[in-house]
């Protein structure tokens, strides 16, 4: 019988080697740690030293409040922190740092220098330490502030150590932490170096205008709108968004904040998805840099060790509110008159979190437009069955169906709008191609994508029938029968009661067949087998039970596809006016449901720089 225990208690050691692998992934996970506990201290300028990436060497120099010997010694100590000391603390959290496991686990994998000083006489104190263990402790004559220097990261640890990048990608991701911070802080100065080269310069600046400019390029400011609303006493939500036009192939240039730390949220990027819902194309990204100031009490930061996830306490709240906001901002579409240019006075110096913040001390501170993807849409002809009733709309007399089929739209059908507005006021020029048409704005040439038009138009027109409890339909002379695919058929069926709120009456017809009755009346023209077989594959894609009330969006586009203007298609005058008036009447106007632009303008002084006329 072996009496010797299987359950033994670790070392101190390795403790730290084990923490540090939750703590420190790469170079720039020292560089994050660090930069917080600066920035925490006070600091006003950092600057920040790498070598190798990050990999041979890390040196991170502030001017915050720094620390005496005591506290120099303990900040080494597993768990030691002078930000918390309470429970309560946890959920009222006012720091970027706050566990007190950093720099332990930082010292335990590498060779680690300290200097600091709290004291105007110049007296501080120098820590030397490898592998967790102090090797020296002396006094220095030292600036107020912090240095703290980090070599030969995970010397101790070289399993480790292989799985480290090359050095260039281990400086993008520090020069990327770096970035995320000096967002968060435009009061504060950042300087990066590496191999004693210039990376980065970013200076004290009045607000996060200034420095999204400095990060990213100034010419990106003027297709930025500004962010200012409260929801409530405890939540608001500050900062920059750009236009649809200004978007990525990917989630890179969106930047979320919660109290001033950044954070990587699928609540939150979620919802600012749902606020360009409609306007971006499927794949591109808005670029974002978003503030949301809340009550501590109401979201928990200690969740993960880096600090990058949260949990709300109520997440719908959360979500809803930034969506709202981001549509609301979105939805008068007036940047689409013509080009704007934020204004940095528009934001605020220093957003809410930053306005009280105590200080703290350590517990160790041009990008290039993409372009657009390229679209093709094949133009797509309709063979139209006769009604019998007439529509609830004055429809334009149709000589033939490859001729204009564009509605004369009831003011009254429309979503609420003014009809006499941008659109209603272009001079028009002509149409280009049966496709675009070309209008004069002031000095500039604007071009409108009719097919883009049309479909957001009568997007707009279904969602608002379908949100005011059903949409209005038109009784066919004859029922038309079909037949389904198995699953297709399984889906139409199981939707057959919420068919009928979007203005479809189908019944069943034995087997995998159907029996349409009814149209909604704004498809009364489209092909009925054509439309219904479309909208049960929709049905199909959906899948699942109670997941059609969040994707009635998608059907309610591909309904509006069946009745829209095509490209390839002559309009005459009296339609095209129709049609920008149309405009008008609704929200989102600057985008087609999928996401296309609508219209493009061209500056008068880039048609003469074609012609060479700049003198």
């Amino acid at each position: 019988m072996n009496n010797k225990p299987t359950i033994q208690i670790l070392p101190e050691e390795l403790c730290n080697k084990i923490a540090a692998g939750e703590v420190v992934e790469r170079p720039s996970s020292v560089v994050k740690e660090l930069l917080e506990n600066a920035l925490d201290a006070g600091a006003t300028e950092v600057l920040i030293e790498l070598g190798g990436g990050g990999k041979t060497l890390i040196r991170i120099t502030d001017n915050g409040c720094g620390m005496n010997r005591q506290d120099a010694l303990l900040c080494f100590e597993r768990h030691a922190t002078s930000k918390i000391s309470t429970d309560d603390d946890l959920f009222a959290l006012k720091t970027l740092g706050f566990r007190g496991e950093a720099l332990a686990s930082i010292a335990s994998v590498s060779r680690m220098n300290l200097k600091t000083c709290d004291n105007v006489d110049g007296l501080g104190h120098h820590i030397q330490i490898e592998g967790g263990k102090i090797k020296k402790v002396d006094q220095l004559g030292l600036p107020v502030g912090t240095s703290i220097e980090v070599r030969n990261l995970f010397f101790n640890l070289p399993a480790r150590k292989k799985f480290l990048r090359k050095d260039q990608t281990e400086l993008g991701h520090a020069a990327d932490v770096v970035s995320k911070l000096a967002l968060a802080r435009p009061d504060v100065s950042f300087r990066l170096l590496h191999q004693d080269r210039l990376m980065l310069d970013l200076r004290h600046e009045k607000g996060l205008a200034e420095r999204l400019a400095a990060l990213l390029g100034r010419s990106l400011l003027r297709d930025m709108l500004p962010v200012d609303e409260a929801g409530s006493e405890s939540l608001r939500i500050t900062g920059l968004i750009s236009r649809p036009d200004l978007n990525r192939s990917s989630t890179s240039h969106i930047y979320t904040f919660i109290n001033g730390r950044y954070i990587r949220d699928r609540v939150v990027q979620h919802a600012i998805m749902d606020g360009y819902r409609h306007l971006l194309m499927k794949g591109r990204y808005p670029v974002v840099a978003l503030f949301l100031a809340i009550e501590p009490a109401l979201v928990d930061v200690n969740v993960h060790p880096t600090k990058h996830e949260v949990r709300f306490r109520d997440q719908g709240i959360v979500h809803d509110f930034i969506a709202a906001t981001l549509q609301r901002i979105l939805k008068p579409s007036d940047w689409i008159t013509q080009p704007r240019t934020c204004d940095p006075a528009s934001a605020p110096s220093l957003p809410p979190w930053r306005q009280q913040q105590p200080l703290q001390h350590h517990t160790g501170g041009n990008a290039p437009a993409e372009a657009e993807p390229l679209v093709r849409e094949e133009a797509r002809s309709f063979t139209f069955s006769k009604m019998t009733a007439d529509l609830p709309v004055t429809e334009v007399a149709l000589k033939n169906p490859d001729t204009a089929l564009l509605e004369q739209m009831q003011q009254d059908d429309l979503p609420t709008g003014k009809a006499d507005g941008f659109f209603s006021n272009l001079h028009i020029l002509g149409h280009y191609h049966q496709t675009y048409i070309l209008c004069q704005d002031q000095s500039d040439l604007v071009l409108i994508d009719q097919h883009a038009a049309h479909e957001r138009i009568g997007f707009e027109r279904l969602k608002k029938a379908y949100q005011e409890g059903g949409v209005q339909r038109q009784q066919l002379l004859f029922p038309e029968v079909f037949e389904l695919d198995y699953k297709s058929a399984a889906a139409l069926e199981e939707y057959l009661a919420e068919l009928e709120r979007l203005g479809f009456e189908i019944e069943p017809f034995g087997g995998k067949a159907f029996a349409v009755k009814a149209l909604p009346a704004l498809l009364a023209a489209a092909p009925v087998a054509t439309l219904v077989t479309d909208v049960a594959l929709e049905l199909e894609r959906i899948g699942r039970e109670g997941q059609l009330a969040e994707s009635i969006d998608d059907v309610l586009i591909l309904m509006a596809c069946h009745r829209v203007i095509r490209a390839n298609q002559a309009l005459n005058h009296q339609e095209i006016k129709a049609l920008l008036a149309d405009l008008d009447r609704i929200d989102f106007k600057g985008h087609c449901p999928h996401g296309r632009p609508v219209l493009a303008r061209m500056r008068l002084y880039e048609i003469e720089r074609l012609f060479r006329r700049h003198g």
